[in-house]
């Protein structure tokens, strides 16, 4: 198994990057892609996998439409499943404003304390992410 660096581009910017671990390319980068690719044929959105042991760099494009789910359309808290919810490790507990900053991309004030809203926040490009209020029965 070769270990593969796969970035997924779009146009002439790298939206995510990863190392993943492989029998051959191809497979690296549909792991990537969660779908099947062939080799980049001038696609806007493609794959670029880079062997480092073997100073090779490989691209690829998904072979039909983009089948994964589109976080975009994931609007409201709910939409990102249960929450996941972190604890202290050491100290005492933070003042209540030292669990939250400010996202840098939409303004948005986020709870470092569940991760969805951490990991909504991280994406390059998103929108507000709707919070909705839990009422007790």
């Amino acid at each position: 198994m070769t270990k593969y660096q796969v970035e997924e581009i779009e146009g002439d910017t790298v939206v995510s990057s990863g190392i993943v671990v492989e029998n051959d390319p191809m497979k690296a980068a549909e792991v990537t892609a969660g779908q099947r690719v062939s080799p980049r044929a001038l696609q806007h959105h493609c794959f670029r996998v880079v062997d480092e042991e073997h100073a090779a760099v490989y691209e690829y494009s998904f072979v039909g439409p983009d089948g994964r789910p589109d976080p975009a359309e994931w609007m409201k808290l709910s939409d990102l499943g249960q929450p996941t919810l972190g604890h202290i490790h050491q100290g005492a507990a933070p003042d209540e404003q030292d669990n939250f900053y400010t996202c840098q991309i939409c303004g948005q004030p986020v709870d470092m304390r569940d991760l969805r809203q951490v990991m909504w926040h991280e994406q390059p490009r998103h929108e507000h992410l709707k919070l909705e209020v839990v009422k007790d029965s």
